[in-house]
């Protein structure tokens, strides 16, 4: 069988269920294609998620622009937190910020995963103009008027527009042949959530020593927090291999001053971490967004915002192409600004990570000594530690 669409999106993950939803409201036919969307269906109000994602205003705005920001407080699984903290493990360097300081309310939201995911699949199954299949894509051709992509199943897709969203080892990027930078951070992520003695008080905290980083994002239930614990390959395959109680020794060694002793709620889960950036964003009927464009690294919480902002200009440049006298929303030379905006953000962003890391990365004398200057430096710099919060929270 053979569909026309407006545009297909490969990928049901969060940024690709988000660009779905904002594109039914400019009058489009959407077409989404993944094989586990459908597990969103149900939110089970009992289990605590593994994975939770760190949401600046932007990302927040843009969920309220789509209609699913209500629906998400509603769950009262939305915490937001007012302060962050970061600390060196036996070092003088320290940073802190509250939200009130700077006349905010808060300075970001922690939210599970698969909770966003949920909200975002039940929005997306109201809208009469976007259309699932689930089955994946085999083969993609570009061709002058419009995009077609052939299912498992046989089902063949047209559309003038086909946005690859569907993450950081993008079959539609590999398909397309499109090249990729990449540097290994030589850190694997051990991610899970636990149980902490202190309660977190709405404050995301990071924990640097010389071997790693350590996040706690604090979850929607006081004394629960994601945990993602970046290391050396090596030392995060044994993080996930020893018991729950080796592990919880482990982790109270480096932070136990900071949120006490720790219980795992979930099974550990390791990533290894990459930079990834795209040669292009943008080729003729074709676009790559979130993590099918670039990757970074997890210390900051941008990657998904990075992947929100994408979708959100990128809906922004097509509703803007419908309304000038119905330009062709697949060229690429009309999807040049949007290209050059995202791949500017995405740089200095990418530079920025690899900055923080490699100064943290090791215990040498002279790296000590600037991380204290630089870090108290900053925390005793209102005006430049609010410059640094407002990019942060893409304001």
């Amino acid at each position: 069988m053979k569909f026309d669409f407006d545009v297909a999106i490969i990928g049901g993950g969060l940024v690709g269920l988000a660009t779905a939803c904002a594109l039914s409201q400019c009058d489009l036919n959407v077409a989404l294609i993944d094989t586990k969307v459908q597990n969103y269906a149900d939110l089970d109000s009992d289990i605590i998620g593994v994975r939770a994602s760190a949401i600046n205003g932007s990302s927040q705005h843009y969920f309220a622009q789509i209609g699913v920001w209500d629906d998400l407080c509603a769950s009262q699984r939305v915490q937001a937190f007012t302060e962050i903290g970061v600390w060196e493990k036996d070092g003088q360097a320290h940073l802190s910020a509250h939200a009130q300081d700077f006349g905010y309310q808060n300075l970001g939201y922690i939210i599970e995963n698969h909770v966003m995911s949920h909200y975002l699949y039940q929005y997306a199954l109201a809208c009469s103009n976007i259309r699932f299949f689930s089955y994946e894509a085999v083969n993609s051709v570009l061709n002058d008027d419009y995009a077609s992509l052939t299912l498992a199943d046989n089902t063949i897709l047209q559309a003038k527009l086909v946005i690859g969203a569907d993450g950081a080892h993008s079959w539609l990027r590999q398909q397309q042949k499109i090249p990729v930078i990449e540097r290994d951070y030589i850190h694997h992520a051990v991610i899970t959530t636990v149980t902490t003695e202190y309660r977190h008080q709405s404050c995301a905290k990071q924990i640097f020593y010389p071997n790693g980083i350590i996040a706690f994002l604090p979850l929607w239930q006081s004394n629960k927090s994601c945990l993602v614990w970046s290391t050396k390959p090596n030392k995060a395959s044994n993080l996930a291999s020893i018991s729950e109680m080796e592990f919880a020794n482990e982790l109270f060694a480096l932070t136990g001053d900071k949120v006490g002793h720790c219980q795992l709620i979930n099974p550990r889960m390791v990533f290894p971490l990459k930079a990834r950036f795209a040669k292009c964003f943008v080729k003729h009927r074709l676009v790559l967004i979130g993590d099918a464009a670039h990757t970074i690294h997890p210390l900051a919480g941008q990657g998904v915002n990075l992947g929100f902002q994408d979708s959100a200009l990128l809906v922004a440049t097509i509703k803007d192409l419908v309304a000038a006298n119905k330009k062709d929303i697949g060229l690429s030379k009309n999807l040049q600004v949007y290209q050059l905006a995202r791949r500017k953000d995405t740089l200095v962003m990418l530079a920025a990570m690899r900055t923080i890391q490699d100064m943290f990365n090791g215990d040498l004398l002279l790296k000590k000594l600037l991380r204290t200057i630089g870090m108290n430096a900053v925390d005793h710099c209102s005006p430049l530690k609010k410059q640094l919060i407002k990019y942060a929270m893409h304001i």
